[in-house]
C-alpha cells in the first residue's frame, strides 16, 4: 500500500466527527504518526539535544509544526513574512493600508476616505485577529453604499468560509465560518451599521 494513502489525514482543528471518542482516536493516532515522523528525521533524541531544555522543547515543536506543514502542502522553508502588503501593494497594519497609504475602493478601485467598511468582512478580519497573529486578511473599505450594492455579487464571494495556517509557530489550520447575515456597511464616522436587505448572501 501507499505509504502517502495510509497515513491519517490532516485535519484542522475545528474538524468535527460523529462522536468525540473517534475524534479523540484519530488525533492521537495523527500525533503519534508526526512524532514518528520527526524521529525518523532528526532521531529520538532531536539531534542530540538535551530534550529537558527548553531550547530542545522549541526545536522539537518547531518540529513538529514543520512536519505538520509538509502534511497540509505547504514549505516550511518558506518565510511567512511578517509584514503584509494589500492589493494594491500598500503595507498593512491591522488589516487596512498604514496610515499615509492610499486607500482603494474593493468595489470600483478608486481611492477612498474610508468612511464605508464592509461589516461582514470587518467581521472575519477581528475573528481571524484573534488565533493569527500575523494575517495577510485586508478589510474591505467601499466609496460608498451605491458602488457596494453595485459589487455585491462579486464581492460576497470573499465571505465564504475561510483559513489560516500551519506554520512554524502553530502547526494547526485554523477555519473561519463564514459570517451571517446580508450585506451591510460600517459608517467608521457616525459608528453605525447599514445593512442592505438586497444584498443577500450566496448559499
Amino acid at each position: 500500500m501507499d505509504e502517502r494513502r495510509s497515513r491519517t489525514p490532516y485535519e484542522a482543528d475545528s474538524a468535527e466527527d460523529s462522536d468525540e471518542e473517534t475524534r479523540t482516536r484519530r488525533d492521537e493516532a495523527f500525533e503519534a504518526e508526526i512524532e514518528a515522523e520527526v524521529e525518523a528525521i532528526y532521531g529520538a533524541d532531536g539531534g542530540g539535544c538535551d530534550r529537558t531544555s527548553w531550547e530542545a522543547f522549541w526545536t522539537r515543536a518547531s518540529r513538529i509544526n514543520e512536519a505538520k506543514m509538509r502534511r497540509a502542502g505547504l514549505d516550511p522553508n518558506v518565510e511567512d513574512p511578517k509584514e503584509k502588503f494589500g492589493r494594491f501593494g500598500q503595507k498593512l497594519e491591522r488589516g487596512r493600508p498604514r496610515e499615509g497609504e492610499t486607500l482603494y475602493c474593493f468595489g470600483c478601485n478608486a481611492a477612498c476616505d474610508g468612511r464605508f467598511e464592509c461589516a461582514q468582512c470587518l467581521e472575519i478580519f477581528r475573528a481571524r485577529s484573534k488565533v493569527v497573529p500575523f494575517d495577510s486578511w485586508e478589510r474591505a473599505f467601499f466609496c460608498g453604499p451605491e458602488c457596494y450594492k453595485t459589487r455585491w455579487n462579486e464581492h460576497c464571494e470573499r465571505h465564504g468560509p475561510s483559513s489560516a495556517g500551519p506554520t512554524k509557530l502553530d502547526g494547526r489550520v485554523h477555519r473561519f465560518e463564514a459570517p451571517l447575515g446580508n450585506g451591510a456597511l460600517w459608517h467608521t464616522v457616525e459608528l453605525k451599521r447599514v445593512d442592505f436587505e438586497e444584498c443577500v448572501p450566496k448559499l
